[in-house]
């Protein structure tokens, strides 16, 4: 499966917004109170980085960031690797396509935005993310909780 990757646009800014993933996932659900438009603003901020991804039925299949946004409070961030953060939808997970989905991110901040280095945090009880990130050559580099002292986290990088 081949993934587009480009600017986030508002509409799927929007629909990211209503995403709701199963226990433990559902860690990532957006805000359910959200009726101010102030995170669709924080989607749409060039510096945040946020970019939307649609598969080969031009579906709207999830987002990735590429700066601070990928990082989590509380997590030490001392180098300049380019920070990744993502998200699939959920009628998309648990189907196998997370390897390809995360290479097209990969592929995009190594080859479009020349990054040298990459670094993304995830939430420790995500093991099936990590193992996909470690498959990338993605290697622990940190754990930590979150600043609310409630989540569990690992820093992974590749050079």
């Amino acid at each position: 499966m081949k993934y587009q990757i480009q600017v986030l646009t508002g509409e799927e800014a929007g629909q990211i917004l209503s995403w709701r993933y199963q226990s433990p996932y559902d860690f990532y659900d957006p805000p359910k109170h959200h009726s101010d438009g102030s995170i669709v603003r924080e989607f749409l901020k060039p510096d945040n980085g946020f970019h939307g991804i649609r598969d080969e039925q031009n579906r709207f299949v999830g987002f990735c960031s590429f700066g601070d946004d990928g990082r989590v409070l509380g997590g030490r961030y001392d180098d300049d690797a380019m920070d990744i953060g993502l998200g699939m939808k959920p009628q998309f997970t648990s189907q196998g396509r997370g390897g390809e989905f995360f290479k097209a991110i990969v592929e995009h901040a190594t080859e479009i935005l020349k990054a040298e280095q990459l670094r993304l945090t995830v939430a420790n009880f995500n093991t099936r993310a990590i193992k996909i990130y470690a498959r990338f050559g993605f290697e622990v580099k940190d754990h930590f909780v979150d600043h609310l002292g409630s989540v569990p986290h690992t820093i992974m990088v590749r050079s």
